[in-house]
């Protein structure tokens, strides 16, 4: 089932400001980590982990990093109730897709992929067992937050036990085109960590995703639409005979079957924005 948000309007007026760089600034680098560390508040604690790059959404993080860690694991893991591209970045490795069920199954020395919030609706109850399982058995987490904000939900991004951690602004505010991400990592790929480097005059970087970031990040939180949303979701789903899920997006139907009700609800929302 797709999931998606939407583009406020005051989004996208602020966007008709954005400037068009052909060439970037090292303090431009230094705005746009120090801008993304204040909008990730709620999720916290990643930001203290040695190296940070830019990257193009999450799935330049994610494919760089499988690339730079794969010598150093067996094997990776990724949930069937999680992204479905994740198949596609580790399909050059050696892979399992497994059923949270199975969490204990996952062999020691492994890499998994995971989103938190995820498609099964938001912050998922298996997830500190993942967390534990793999602290006991020398496994690393690749945890993508491409739906943070969507939710309500806070947690601590610092443990050890999390590689790396990426964030974006491709579901949030539906901005995918403009590929804003950032990945946060004790050992990156210098294909992540150089174009943000010295070697490459601090310049060789996606120039529009950071001024765009400059722009939405100080002003609009990321929870801008959520707060707001929440509510809305709920007595919608009320009247409809829904479940609501923790991102605002979705709802439950009585079979269980996932439902994405932004176009039934978004423009109540942009009202109240």
């Amino acid at each position: 089932m797709t999931v998606y948000s939407f583009c406020p309007k005051l989004i996208k007026e602020e966007l008709k400001n954005v400037k068009l760089l052909n060439k970037g600034k090292n303090q431009d680098i230094n705005l746009y980590r120090s801008l993304w560390v204040d909008w990730i508040e709620n999720f916290a604690g990643c930001e203290n982990k040695k190296e940070w790059a830019i990257c193009n959404g999450i799935h330049e993080a994610l494919t760089h990093q499988c690339a730079h860690v794969h010598k150093h694991f067996d094997q990776f893991y990724y949930f069937n109730t999680d992204y479905k591209f994740y198949y596609s970045i580790l399909e050059p490795y050696k892979n399992f897709c497994i059923s949270p069920k199975d969490i204990n199954a996952i062999k020691p020395n492994s890499y998994v992929l995971v989103s938190q919030p995820n498609h099964e609706g938001g912050m998922t109850s298996w997830f500190k067992d993942l967390i534990n399982h793999s602290e006991k058995n020398n496994c690393k987490i690749f945890l993508d937050c491409a739906f943070f904000g969507t939710t309500l939900d806070k947690l601590d991004t610092s443990l050890d036990v999390f590689d790396a951690v990426a964030f974006s602004l491709s579901k949030n505010f539906l901005m995918a085109g403009f590929r804003a991400g950032i990945v946060f990592a004790d050992s990156l790929p210098q294909t992540l960590t150089l174009p943000i480097g010295p070697h490459y005059s601090y310049n060789y970087f996606n120039t529009t995703a950071v001024e765009v970031a400059k722009t939405i990040l100080p002003k609009f939180p990321a929870t801008y639409i959520t707060e707001v949303a929440k509510p809305i979701q709920e007595t919608y789903c009320k009247e409809n005979s829904l479940k609501p899920a923790d991102i605002w997006m979705w709802a439950f139907d009585s079979k269980g079957e996932k439902i994405c009700i932004t176009d039934f609800i978004r423009d109540s929302i942009e009202q109240q924005l």
